[in-house]
């Protein structure tokens, strides 16, 4: 009579080719949420640049405060949820009546994975900037 099963060999060959499946599909991963992480942040600065501008249009003037725009908030828009993992925050640190800046800093998991990119900004005449690799802003704005 012959024994039926898998040999221990057998075994041992399916986790090492598990083992290398997982190897390069965590970090492909990982990269994959960085991203669309980082597209919320800019999909974030996009919508707060529009509130400004309705804002402008009304007031003649821009404004430094979230308030003012209709956001409930206390100093910062939060991508998600304003926990303590967020992974952006974006705010408004300079306005004037003419002009203005808004910013997204990462925060939490964020942080330490999105390097190339860093923290990202929009100006009232469009300009976009990221504080990490100046080669890479196209790149972190998605174009």
């Amino acid at each position: 009579m012959r024994a039926r099963g898998f040999s221990l060999i057998e075994l041992m060959i399916v986790v090492l080719v598990i083992g290398i499946l997982a190897a390069v599909a965590i970090p492909a991963y990982q990269n994959y949420v960085t991203r669309a992480t980082r597209t919320k942040a800019t999909q974030g600065l996009m919508n707060l640049a529009g509130l400004e501008e309705r804002y402008f249009y009304s007031n003649n003037t821009y404004t430094g405060t979230l308030s003012a725009l209709g956001v409930s908030s206390s100093g910062s828009y939060c991508v998600d949820s304003c926990t303590a993992s967020r992974y952006y925050t974006i705010t408004i640190p300079s306005a004037t009546t003419t002009s203005y800046t808004l910013q997204a800093a990462p925060g939490g998991a964020q942080l330490t994975q999105d390097t190339a990119c860093g923290t990202l900004t929009l100006t009232n005449t469009g300009v976009k900037a990221a504080s990490g690799d100046p080669s890479n802003t196209k790149r972190c704005w998605g174009s």
